[in-house]
């Protein structure tokens, strides 16, 4: 039997371009933000302040499930 059933996989959809574009854009202007928090250039209330920001801008689909 096949750890993952094909029939589950299937009902699953695909990102779109767009939606890939903004998880792509999203994720790499919170890594210089985390970047920016371990140089001490932000504090960590800035850091969830840009967050946020950049989540209300990007929309990301996966968020931070991918930090």
């Amino acid at each position: 039997m096949p750890a993952i059933s094909r029939h589950d996989s299937e009902n699953k959809t695909a990102l779109t371009a767009a939606q890939f574009d903004r998880e792509k854009k999203y994720q790499a202007a919170l890594a210089v933000a985390r970047d920016m928090l371990r140089q001490d250039v932000i504090n960590e209330a800035d850091f969830l302040r840009i967050e946020s920001k950049l989540a209300e801008k990007f929309k990301p689909v996966f968020g931070g499930f991918l930090c």
